[in-house]
């Protein structure tokens, strides 16, 4: 008897410990998807890089396969920038030391000196490497370009 209402006690004090680290863990994913889409409008390859694992890839909305220094070096083009995006919707789920978020966004980008308005919704894979969330995978679908 005395067994069982130690380990229910136990119980009672762990569980809220473990759901407080993934919340933490939730708000660093938000954070960091946060900070990734800023660095866009910024041309931070820094904090991209700080944010994307070395084996990191990304889907294009064409279907073209990106990895960490495609993207690095896309972001430089001296033909685009992005102008600014705001995340519409952003959700975050984990599976242990994965996280996956699914958001959408509103942006404007600047092609060849024409503002163009769009919407897209993603999905970005993370994985906790050493304590340390990174980004491995990400997809982006196109909802609409003016």
């Amino acid at each position: 008897m005395f067994c069982m209402k130690y380990t229910l006690l136990l119980t009672l004090l762990i569980l809220p410990l473990l759901s407080f680290s993934q919340e933490m863990d939730k708000q660093e994913i938000l954070t960091l998807n946060e900070q990734w889409l800023k660095s866009y409008a910024s041309r931070d390859t820094a904090t991209l890089s700080r944010i994307f694992a070395d084996d990191f890839i990304l889907v294009s909305p064409k279907g073209t396969k990106m990895s960490k220094q495609d993207v690095l070096t896309n972001l430089m083009a001296p033909n685009q920038e992005t102008v600014s995006v705001h995340i519409d919707s952003a959700e975050v789920r984990l599976f242990g030391n994965t996280g996956l978020i699914t958001a959408t966004t509103t942006f404007i980008l600047r092609i060849n000196g024409k503002e163009i308005k769009g919407k897209n919704c993603y999905s970005d894979l993370y994985i906790k490497r050493n304590n340390k969330w990174v980004a491995v995978a990400a997809h982006v679908t196109l909802l609409n370009m003016q």
